[in-house]
């Protein structure tokens, strides 16, 4: 049996767009860099930095020797501070941040924004906003929840450092088995 090349590349091109989920398109995200692909290995950087879009799982099954104890996948997706050192806002207390959600395939689950400590990855402060159906499959998807709004409470200092605090935008959808995440960096 044969099949056309431009069949194959076709078919490739759709697989490729239907493993693309969502991020944080607003503000800036953390994205994949060097430190990400020394902490995580080659593979799992590959697979990032080809599809930003991607879920946890997919990273997960791709651990391999070139991934380190260094790489928390459930942290950002193992995304590191150390690559988007230039990406930080700031944030003090009571601001506004408007977030957009760039959502390329939905699947239903819940969804929430926290503060979240990277020393520890426990969530400092939230959820800010969630959504209890998010991203529905069966019903059209509220524009509240691409484009929406988070006020910042004090932190009391615990988000001083550069690195120390996310704004971390998270997404499971269990039927699935499949968990979206995507960090802003910031300080207060």
């Amino acid at each position: 049996m044969f099949i056309k090349l431009s069949t194959l590349l076709t078919a490739l091109a759709v697989a490729s767009t239907a493993v693309a989920h969502g991020v944080i398109s607003s503000p800036p995200r953390r994205r994949p860099g060097t430190n990400f692909s020394s902490v995580c290995g080659s593979q799992i950087y590959s697979i990032v930095s080809s599809d930003e879009y991607g879920n946890q799982q997919g990273e997960e099954q791709n651990i391999n020797s070139g991934t380190t104890a260094a790489c928390h996948l459930y942290l950002c997706k193992g995304l590191q501070f150390s690559d988007n050192t230039a990406n930080v806002q700031h944030y003090p207390a009571n601001t506004v941040v408007p977030i957009t959600i760039d959502l390329r395939a939905p699947h239903t689950g819940v969804a929430n924004v926290s503060v979240v400590a990277t020393a520890t990855n426990k969530v400092i402060a939230g959820p800010l906003i969630s959504f209890n159906p998010a991203y529905s499959v069966s019903t059209p998807i509220p524009a509240n929840q691409t484009s929406f709004s988070v006020t910042i409470p004090s932190l009391s200092g615990q988000c001083g450092t550069a690195g120390a605090c996310v704004i971390q935008w998270w997404w499971d959808a269990r039927s699935i088995d499949q968990t979206y995440m995507s960090c802003v960096d910031f300080t207060q």
